[in-house]
Parts: structure tokens; sequence; C-alpha cells
């Protein structure tokens, strides 16, 4: 069963919350805020930094011409979050 409680946190971790629903890694800030408890902060840290440089690499590849095929990021992120 769920509880709904309100706090307070850092701006920081808002920004992680809101990286972790941006990449896929969570649905919500809620359930985003629910892994970060889980998993703990660091851990959550280096796979908002894994995804970002994912991402981040991507769009430098359609820059440079790289065609990216439907689907295969969704894919991978599939597969990742499966683990």
């Amino acid at each position: 069963m769920s509880v709904t409680v309100s706090i307070k946190v850092r701006r920081e971790l808002v920004e992680l919350a809101d990286k972790m629903v941006r990449y896929g890694i969570a649905r919500s800030r809620s359930h985003a805020f629910n892994i970060m408890i889980e998993k703990g902060l660091e851990s959550v840290r280096r796979e908002v930094m894994f995804w970002e440089e994912v991402y981040r690499k991507t769009e430098e590849y359609k820059k440079k011409g790289y065609r990216i095929r439907h689907g295969g990021l969704t894919k991978l992120l599939e597969e990742e979050r499966s683990r």
C-alpha cells in the first residue's frame, strides 16, 4: 500500500528525479524518489550519468549523419532496466 508524504529535498535531488523520468529510468518523480531510496543515491547517479552519455553520443552521431534505427535505443533501455 502506498502512502503519500510531503517532504522537502535539495534541488539537486529534484533535478536528478527529473532526469530519471526524462531518460525512462522512472515513470514519475514519485517513482524516481522511491528508486533513489531503494537503490541508494550513488547507484542512481551512476545510472543517470550513463544514460546522459548514451543520449549525448546519440545526438552527436545524428549530427554526423549517422542514421539511428528507430527503436534501437528503446531496446537498449529496456534491456538495461531488466537487469
